[in-house]
């Protein structure tokens, strides 16, 4: 995980040997590489032979969690506006969610993570709460300033 300090530089807090909870959500979405084939040839050892390819484009991801997280929180929620048409460049993952009948509940505290590509960061960050403001249950929180240091770091940058 990344902090960035108060005068913009970012300082590594933590090494994690596994995919991390949120963060990998943005970076799915923009490897165009078959991720198996990466893991596979990296158990075998051969990984420097393949090259991963990217979308060049800017990606952001935004929590929708259940009210009360990180403390208690209610589960079983029904949840609206799963199937509202999202364009290609949105996607969303399910972490804390399960079927119960017909319907998609909550079921944990992080319940999905809505991500957006965008030709720059401020066109993503759009895109993912146009998206996320489609899907709502009981109780349902999320951050409104993921991607704002960076849109205002890249901005002082211009």
């Amino acid at each position: 995980g990344l902090m960035i300090t108060a005068d913009g530089q970012p300082k590594v807090i933590e090494y994690n040997c596994r995919f991390g909870d949120p963060e990998t959500q943005p970076i799915m979405v923009r490897l165009q590489s078959d991720l198996v084939e990466l893991c596979e040839l990296a158990l075998d050892g051969t990984l420097d032979s393949a090259r991963a390819d990217w979308d060049k484009r800017c990606a952001i991801g935004v929590v929708l969690a259940a009210g009360g997280y990180p403390g208690s929180y209610g589960k079983g929620f029904p949840i609206a506006g799963l199937d509202a048409t999202q364009p290609d460049d949105i996607k969303v993952f399910h972490a804390g969610t399960k079927v119960d009948g017909d319907q998609v509940v909550t079921s944990g505290g992080r319940v999905l993570c809505v991500t957006a590509l965008g030709d720059n960061i401020a066109s993503a960050q759009q895109a993912c709460y146009r998206a996320a403001d489609k899907i709502s249950w009981e109780g349902m929180t999320l951050r409104r300033d993921i991607g704002w240091r960076a849109i205002a770091r890249y901005s002082e940058d211009s």
